[in-house]
């Protein structure tokens, strides 16, 4: 006995509320209240013990048992044996328990071809033989005799099921787990647990066990088809035939276990192809008694990429373009199109051109070239319709081509880098002191110190010279660099006060030094106490200022303004400066720095380096060796989220990048594919295939506004279109191949969501292979080219010996997911947990709910109280 809501027993305390009365009663009527108090506690009793749900705990007495015995050619022969072993030892136990067992025994016979002992026992047991005659092309259906067995518990949970078998079931899609998802649903709903012994394969056997292409093969591009193997330490030549002909082909490939063999073909034309690979074992066991070593499949080549071309400084861009990647592309040049509608704005052509297009190609085309509606559509095309954009170009594209705060810069992988740098101008300066008698004193002393302070702000790139005048004028440092500091301040230190104040001459003196000086400033600082001669000043300062020199004056002493200085500071367009004492030295201002941008295309040769080696980006090139120098490139920076796939050598600059964007592929490409940037790649023999890649990279995956699938089904194929544009119009059509491409039936299509349509199509034989062409685009518009699917009904319904391995990995979650066990046959569990059906049948019990029945026996005691209250008593 459990509770299985123990708290609902408080309730039960509430029993003692009717016997709380307290009143004088005589002594039928104490004996009527007692009876009364006595009914409505038990009442409150039953109502507490229902609410608390008790459950009585009774073993489970029904036995059921189900035993799937795959005895399948792929099984050995000792493993077989060990697996009748334990069966016969399961049934013989069988004739021991009280009550018995009811046994089922779904067996599964080899072929023909392999021959089996039969079981004898004399234990009565529902026996099910699955033969050879009942299986199409030796299949072993484990999904199906699975399901069986566990239908033969009739639904209880008492029903258990054990599984001796090598798990190569040869159910359609058993790998992924889709047929045994009704066994699966069997299992949950019953609570049945499922135990597997697993029975070990043909040791060493070598099977070719699939052939596909790794990704959708395009006409004109070199693709990689992988073949699939598994074998026993065999060295094997692997050879690939289409139509026939050998077209690839791996020597010395050594086969341990599961294995993958990556083949390269390029196929010339959209369609289907025959293809068949071969293995030939070189080295190791031969299989051919057992092993299969040719696989056969129908391939689906797509049509070739489309793109459209959009290149502006090289006339012919798009010519030379297809002829440096191959056939792979039918690149389109976008001003065949834009025609008369001019670069203003792109035509209803352009926009269906996008709509259309695998790939647009944006190169060297400034971004006045390419207006912002232009630039919308191509956003809209990569991130709604998938379609995949590479730009590219040297100075007339990224930051140099005009592309800030452009609709393309948002999506690009790289960050455009412009770079400032600072430049400060060349000045001379010329300082002219008055050394004349008024300068006596502190005052020439005061015009050293201003003297030095402006000369501390020049660069050694800069100028100077001194002149001083004292009635005449004297050059007492000629104009030189201004890095011979020791120089100019010994000459500095000469300067004395004496003589009279003949200020002209000296300024004709500076005039004339600085004409002969090309420097970007040219400045005079007169330094004096104002006591000056008079003279035509203003004609000679204005032409000075007209020659691109300033005159800035500095007067010496107490006096805190003169007029004179002043002008002579304006006719020269410079300053006035007023020095009383020398804690007033001014900060004199002969130059302002400049900067400027630098370019961001980078001329000049650059080495480059991959930090990747992805098979996506490279194929069968050596991104590590053999890539040249660069001739020219666009710095830019990487963006977050972004992949480099070819960078700088030294200060890691992408050159080629991509990421996702929306439901397209953005690749930015910081050189001109086919200009100057990379001229030196011209000589590279893998250029074009690298560039190629690089296209068939960035070029669209999906085939808007459909995608479509073809998936195996439990008859054949279902065909699935799912939309992926919010265009209502857009609908899928698709022709079901027979022969070749001139011979075709349409589909009809089921439309079972708002975006999704569904075909259903059927095999018509064993060998027979499902041929489909889809297309889409709006109604009555120009549907995009044609994708081609097949499905052959021989790699849906493999053999038993090209079954993979792997495809017991959906068995095995099943088992543990059950709660059971998977042991081989000389495991101890196996020989413990397994090897008794008495163990795994005693262990389960059965709750039975008493709440329903202990609610009736409170709904009887308070019918019961309420007869006996309305009984009529008889007087005391």
């Amino acid at each position: 006995m459990d509770f299985q809501a123990p708290a609902c027993l408080l309730f039960a305390l509430f029993a003692v509320v009717p016997w709380l009365r307290e009143r004088r009663l005589t002594r039928a009527e104490s004996r009527y209240d007692r009876t009364h108090a006595a009914l409505r506690s038990l009442a409150i009793l039953a109502v507490a013990l229902a609410m608390a749900r008790p459950v009585r705990i009774d073993a489970v007495e029904t036995r059921s048992l189900a035993i799937l015995w795959d005895r399948s050619a792929s099984v050995s022969a000792a493993a077989d044996e060990a697996a009748g072993a334990l069966v016969q030892a399961w049934l013989e136990e069988a004739e021991t328990l009280d009550p018995a067992p009811r046994l089922t025994l779904l067996e599964i016979q080899p072929g023909p071809e392999v021959t089996r002992p039969v079981l004898l026992s004399e234990v009565d047991l529902d026996r099910v033989v699955i033969p050879a005659a009942e299986r199409t092309d030796e299949t072993t259906p484990i999904a199906a005799g699975l399901e069986a067995a566990l239908r033969a518990g009739g639904g209880r949970s008492s029903h258990r099921v054990r599984v001796l078998s090598d798990g190569l079931g040869t159910d359609s899609a058993l790998a992924s787990g889709e047929s045994l998802a009704s066994a699966a649903t069997i299992a949950r709903e019953s609570q049945i647990v499922i135990d597997w012994v697993r029975l070990p394969a043909v040791v060493g056997d070598l099977r070719v066990t699939g052939l596909r292409p790794v990704e959708a093969l395009h006409a004109g591009l070199t693709g990689r088809i992988e073949v699939a193997l598994e074998g026993g330490g065999q060295v094997i030549d692997v050879v690939l035939r289409v139509q026939g002909s050998e077209v690839a082909r791996a020597d010395a490939v050594r086969v341990d276990g599961p294995s993958r063999v990556l083949l390269s073909y390029e196929p010339s034309r959209a369609g289907f192809l025959e293809a068949t690979v071969e293995a030939a074992v070189v080295e190791g066991v031969d299989p051919r008694d057992g092993g299969d070593l040719r696989f056969s499949a129908t391939l689906p080549v797509q049509p070739a990429r489309s793109a459209l071309y959009f290149g502006d400084r090289m006339a012919g861009g798009a010519d030379r373009l297809s002829e440096l990647v191959g056939p792979g592309f039918e690149i389109q040049d976008a001003a065949d199109l834009l025609g008369s509608d001019g670069p203003e704005g792109p035509g209803a052509s352009v926009e269906s051109a996008l709509a259309s297009t695998d790939l647009v190609i944006v190169d060297d085309r400034p971004a006045t070239a390419l207006p912002a509606r232009l630039q919308e559509a191509i956003v809209r095309a990569v991130q709604d319709d998938g379609v995949g954009l590479l730009m590219a170009g040297g100075e007339a594209a990224f930051g140099p081509g005009g592309y800030h705060d452009q609709p393309l810069e948002e999506i690009l992988p790289v960050e455009f880098v412009q770079k400032e740098e600072k430049r400060d101008p060349s000045t001379t300066l010329v300082v002219i002191i008055d050394t004349s008698g008024s300068m006596g004193g502190n005052r020439v002393q005061l015009a050293k110190e201003v003297a030095r302070l402006a000369i501390r702000r020049l660069l050694p790139h800069d100028k100077v010279g001194l002149v001083e005048f004292y009635g005449a004028k004297r050059w007492a440092v000629p104009i030189q660099p201004a890095s011979n500091s020791i120089e100019i301040e010994r000459a500095l230190n000469r300067l004395d006060a004496g003589g009279g104040t003949v200020i002209l001459p000296a300024i004709e003196e500076a005039y004339y030094g600085l004409k002969n000086v090309r420097t970007r400033y040219k400045h005079v600082l007169i330094l004096t106490d104002g006591g000056v001669e008079t003279g035509s000043f203003e004609p000679l300062l204005r032409r000075m200022a007209d020659d691109g020199m300033t005159v800035s004056t500095v007067l010496i002493g107490p006096d805190a303004h003169s007029e004179f200085l002043v002008n002579i500071a304006n006719w020269g367009q410079g300053r006035f400066y007023s020095v009383p004492n020398r804690f007033s030295l001014p900060e004199i201002l002969l130059k302002q720095p400049a900067s400027a941008k630098l370019p961001a295309y980078r001329p000049g040769e650059t080495a480059v380096v991959s930090p990747t080696i992805a098979p996506a980006w490279w194929g069968e090139l050596d991104p590590v060796e053999g890539v040249p120098a660069l001739d020219g490139y666009v710095e830019t920076r990487l963006r977050g989220g972004a992949a480099s796939v070819l960078e700088t050598a030294e200060e890691r600059h992408p050159v080629v990048a991509s990421w996702r964007h929306g439901l397209g592929r953005v690749t930015a490409m910081t050189t001109e594919p086919t200009g100057p940037g990379t001229e030196s790649w011209r000589s590279w023999s893998g250029y074009g295939a690298f560039l190629s890649r690089v296209l068939e990279r960035t070029a669209s995956d999906i085939s808007a506004p459909f995608v479509f699938q073809l998936v195996a089904g439990e008859e054949g194929a279902l065909l699935v279109a799912e939309r992926r544009t919010s265009n209502e119009a857009d609908r899928p059509s698709a022709e079901l191949i027979r022969a070749d491409l001139l011979d075709s039936d349409p589909i009809e299509w089921e439309r079972v969501a708002p975006d999704r349509y569904e075909a259903r199509l059927v095999f018509h034989g064993a060998d027979d292979s499902i041929r489909v062409a889809a297309s889409s685009g709006a109604v009555g518009q120009r549907q995009r080219p044609a994708t081609f699917l097949t499905l052959d009904a021989r790699s849906v319904r493999l053999p038993e010996l090209q079954v993979p391995t792997d495809s017991a990995a959906a068995l095995d979650s099943l088992v543990r997911w059950s709660g059971g066990h998977v042991v081989a046959p000389g495991e101890p569990a196996a020989t413990s947990a397994l090897a008794s059906i008495d163990s795994a049948l005693d262990r389960q019990v059965q709750l039975r709910e008493l709440s329903p029945w202990l609610a009736l026996l409170a709904l009887l005691i308070y019918l019961a109280d309420i007869v006996y209250r309305r009984w009529p008593r008889a007087n005391p």
